[in-house]
C-alpha cells in the first residue's frame, strides 16, 4: 500500500482541477475558511506554501500535509498580473 497523505489543514480552496498551467488556480473559497480570511477569490493561481512550490494539486497536497494547526508560513499566489505575498497561520 502507499503511504497517504494526512491532512490536519486546509486552506478552504476549491481547486480548478482543469487548469493546466503551473500552480494551482482555485474556482473559490469556502466561506468562513482561512482562505476567505486572507481573501482569496476564484482565478487566484497558488503558486507556493512555505518552502514548498505548487505546480499541481498534488503538490499542493503533499505542501498542505507538513503543515499542522498553529504552524506559521506564508502563502504567494498570483492574481491577475500581481504576485501577492501572505503570511499565515493555520
Amino acid at each position: 500500500m502507499g503511504k497517504s497523505n494526512k491532512f490536519t489543514v486546509s486552506l478552504g480552496v476549491m481547486p480548478d482541477y482543469a487548469f493546466t498551467g503551473t500552480g494551482v488556480r482555485i474556482e473559490g473559497a469556502t466561506p468562513g475558511k482561512l482562505a476567505e480570511r486572507l481573501g482569496l477569490k476564484g482565478g487566484d493561481i497558488l503558486l507556493q506554501l512555505g518552502d514548498y512550490k505548487l505546480v499541481d494539486v498534488m503538490s499542493y497536497m503533499t505542501a498542505l500535509s507538513k503543515f499542522k494547526k498553529g504552524d506559521k508560513t506564508t502563502l504567494v499566489y498570483k492574481r491577475g498580473a500581481d504576485e501577492v505575498k501572505l503570511d499565515i497561520e493555520f
